[in-house]
């Protein structure tokens, strides 16, 4: 059963107070996981989620609407010192409404460099595996490789570098290529598609157009115990701030945060979760990327087709050596990733900014071109806290290995669209770049400290980030990490996480996959771990 805003509008008089065995807050992928996995084994769930609920029919394909619905603060969300956008996904299904479907294993060295005894690569596989079958991840075809991706793939093959096609969880796709704007063709098998159907079939109840405000607590010897979750029933076509048309409250015997990387933590620290050593919120890691644009002859019309189906991996590499929670003494250039990038029209004006005639000449070449991002996994640490009106403070500042990383992206990037067949490179600052030929690129490059023009320097590039995790990471002790490794708050007898906030570092790579499995692997661990009533047993 889906409850959206309307049943509350027509059902004022009815009571607010639910009661369940697990509640959980979020419904992206490490929360639909969870809620498929705990409905079938029997027990009551109901789920939270602050965004709409919203059917294939809802996905207009324009980009000012989808926005709206599908990012929180339409998009626009950024750290602090609005050096990085920070794209964060809301509705029923998450991040999954609006993601390109890219699916990726987390490394096995990056299990090894966690050192956790109870939550290996080995006890993790079989999840991972789990939903390799639920999603029907299947490796992109040849065929399918549409020509902005084509154009990269040639230029990484021209220059010897290691590449390959890419795994994806779609199924009867039209390749319309407006996947990031939710697909109204219904052809992505994600948590809206494949696990939460399945669970409400199992009894799972969704509240949607509801916030989470506060878990309340009671002192116990083994810990501090949620008792209830109060939440808030949102009218999602009113301005963010408007009265809520109710005020709920759910008693649970468990409760599982999986808002994400941002609103997870802050939802702990709304409700005063004991937190003695200050660790929930901080070690946030933001896989950040830049993008580089190249000028083709030819048209490229890089918005048709699935967006993303190859990858560079020759600046990526996931020894033991290049963990991301050790800081390089040295550059490595071994932490970047490489992978096609495209986006529509507004999307191309706000990555290339540029103004007057300069934007005008840019867009009439829309067509014409061709993008590459550079992703790093990085090794900067953020931090969480509430602004004024709550809202989440983003703190977060790209160490000097992180931007060397970067930059060394962006010229590697920029040398596969010249081997491409580029006429012209677009490098995306504050006055737009244009470079002209290889040899005007490496000059550049090798004078970087002294001129800048090659620099990745926030505040001058648009930098984004997609992936944000580890805000709550799992460990061993409550003296190094907020959660233990049944992804259970060190400091509560009954509060769990699930989704990206549980990893103790960046992942190097797109966490959709390995957050399903997180669901999956959290709700093994509660049920295991807890007897429900036998009521809640099928």
């Amino acid at each position: 059963m889906i409850y959206t805003h309307q049943h509350f509008l027509k059902n004022r008089s009815q009571p607010k107070s639910y009661r369940t065995s697990v509640c959980i807050v979020g419904s992206g992928a490490g929360a639909s996981a969870a809620a498929y996995q705990l409905t079938q084994s029997g027990v009551s769930v109901i789920l939270v989620e602050s965004g709409s609920f919203l059917t294939p029919s809802d996905f207009q394909q324009l980009e000012d609407d989808s926005f709206k619905k599908l990012f929180y603060d339409g998009g626009g969300r950024r750290t602090a010192d609005k050096a990085i956008r920070v794209l964060h996904g809301k509705g029923v299904g998450g991040s999954t409404l609006h993601n390109i479907n890219l699916c990726k294993e987390i490394p096995e060295t990056v299990f090894n460099s966690w050192q956790l005894s109870q939550f290996t690569h080995a006890q993790f596989k079989p999840y991972l595996d789990t939903v390799r079958d639920l999603l029907k991840i299947q490796p992109i075809l040849p065929a399918q490789v549409n020509e902005n991706n084509r154009l990269f793939q040639l230029g990484t093959e021209r220059l010897g570098f290691r590449g390959g096609l890419l795994s994806h969880n779609r199924e009867g796709c039209v390749q319309s290529g407006f996947c990031e704007l939710g697909c109204a063709f219904d052809a992505k098998n994600n948590a809206l598609k494949m696990l939460l159907p399945k669970a409400i079939e199992n009894g799972l109840t969704i509240l949607a157009d509801t916030k989470a405000i506060n878990l309340k607590y009671t002192a116990t010897p083994q810990g501090a115990k949620a008792e209830t979750l109060t939440a808030v029933v949102l009218n999602p076509s009113l301005p963010a701030r408007s009265p809520p048309i109710a005020e709920i409250s759910i008693t649970a015997e468990i409760f599982i945060c999986a808002g994400g990387a941002i609103e997870t933590p802050l939802l702990l620290k709304r409700s005063k979760t004991p937190d003695p050593e200050q660790l929930i919120g901080s070690r946030l890691h933001l896989h950040p990327g830049v993008v580089v644009a190249g000028l083709f002859e030819q048209k490229v019309n890089s918005w048709k087709g699935i967006p993303q189906s190859w990858e560079c991996t020759e600046f990526l590499d996931f020894s033991e050596s290049t963990s991301a929670h050790k800081t390089p003494t040295a550059q490595q250039f071994d932490r970047t990733w490489l992978i096609a990038g495209s986006a529509h029209p507004a999307g191309t004006a706000s990555l290339m900014p540029a103004f007057g005639t300069q934007s005008r000449e840019l867009m009439q070449n829309y067509s014409h071109l061709s993008a590459i991002s550079a992703m790093v996994h990085d090794t900067s640490q953020g931090s969480i806290t509430a602004g004024i009106f709550g809202e989440p403070k983003i703190h977060y500042t790209l160490n000097e290995s992180d931007l060397a990383e970067l930059t060394h992206g962006l010229y590697q990037a920029s040398r596969i669209l010249f081997a491409a067949g580029a006429k012209e490179v677009i490098y995306p600052t504050g006055a737009l770049t244009h470079i002209s030929s290889v040899d005007e690129l490496d000059r550049l490059y090798q004078t970087t400290t002294q001129n800048q023009l090659l620099d990745v320097t926030p505040g001058d590039i648009d930098i984004v980030s997609v992936h944000p995790m580890s805000s709550v990471w799992m460990g061993n002790s409550p003296k190094d990490s907020c959660a233990n490794q049944s992804g259970r708050i060190h400091t509560t007898t009954n509060v769990y996480v699930s989704d990206t906030s549980l990893y103790p570092t960046s992942i190097g790579v797109p966490p959709q996959w390995s957050t399903y499995a997180i669901g999956l692997y959290v709700a093994d661990q509660i049920v295991h771990q807890n007897i429900f009533p036998i009521k809640d047993r099928r």
